[in-house]
């Protein structure tokens, strides 16, 4: 895996016409970066409410505050007296299902991006670039033998 990221890095930061960033971290670092942040009180309520619903149905705050019996408003004041935001909750879980789906249980980009409630490939692709700063199919290739 080392001398495989070693190469992706040492090939002109040009790989199926997309730039790979210099620093590609280890499968254990992105697991790390990935990991559910532990939180107590409505932000606990909230991944909750998010897991139950993950690759099923929506993830919009509307749904998850029908779950939790809240408005919008008040789900949304009370994430803010806790220093969250549901957009950032949602991102987490996102994040760390999106490997789990991509590496663990091998579901296409399109599947995966479904599952997590994006309204397309592309917002997911460039959300999961935002998280690791690789595609789905590039994070893919280079870890595929975690699977």
């Amino acid at each position: 895996m080392i001398q495989l990221q070693r190469n992706y890095n040492n090939s002109n930061n040009v790989n199926d016409g997309e730039f790979i960033q210099p620093y590609t971290r280890t499968y254990e670092e992105y697991l790390s970066l990935a990991r559910i942040p532990h939180c107590d009180g409505v932000p606990a309520r909230v991944l909750n409410a998010l897991h139950l619903r993950v690759g099923h149905t929506d993830l919009s705050i509307e749904q998850i505050a029908s779950d939790l019996n809240l408005t919008k408003r008040t789900l949304q004041r009370r994430l803010q007296s806790q220093n969250t935001n549901f957009a950032q909750l949602r991102d987490d879980l996102r994040f760390h299902y999106a490997i789990k789906y991509l590496i663990d249980d091998n579901l296409s980009v399109d599947l995966v991006s479904r599952a997590l409630d994006f309204s397309d490939r592309t917002s997911f692709t460039n959300a999961f670039k935002r998280w690791t700063g690789l595609s789905p199919s590039t994070f893919r290739k280079l870890f595929r033998e975690f699977s």
